[in-house]
């Protein structure tokens, strides 16, 4: 016995055999299979950042949400919140200068200038190669007043 399908497509009926129609079905499901593999087309900013992230490859993907969420806190002034965010990165791992270099600049915009510098030389002492980092690290140290920038980096 052979079972069929009917499909109604445009006031007209096809008649499917089951063949034909595990072929459409396994089609239609590779297509989904492949539009979900697919990369994903990003058409504007998704995340904002107040410096340079994209240069460390080594930063896992909860410690760079969790960046970009502080920095979400730090833009909208919220600067407790922005300090919670940043100490949950560094409980999860203290060895990305990217997180302390943060805490230094929501300390500086909060006018607590030696908190900042601490969080700076922290942050100067487990970076890598990071030099654009570095040197704004080196500007929060040093107590001259122009080195200082107290807005944010873009």
């Amino acid at each position: 016995m052979q079972v069929s399908r009917i499909y109604r497509t445009n006031q007209t009926f096809i008649q499917l055999r089951p063949n034909k129609l595990i072929l459409i079905l396994l089609l239609q499901l590779s297509l989904l299979w492949l539009t979900a593999c697919a990369p994903q087309i990003i058409t504007e900013q998704s995340e904002v950042s107040i410096l340079p992230i994209a240069d460390n490859p080594r930063l896992p993907d909860v410690i760079k949400s969790l960046i970009s969420q502080s920095d979400k806190q730090y833009l909208n002034n919220d600067f407790m919140g922005a300090l919670a965010t940043l100490e949950r990165a560094v409980r999860i791992n203290p060895r990305y200068a990217e997180v302390w270099s943060r805490m230094a600049q929501v300390y500086l915009k909060q006018g607590k200038v030696e908190q900042a510098r601490q969080h700076a030389k922290r942050s100067n002492s487990v970076i890598k190669d990071n030099i654009q980092l570095r040197e704004f690290n080196n500007g929060i140290i040093t107590p001259d007043s122009s080195n200082i920038q107290k807005e944010p980096l873009h």
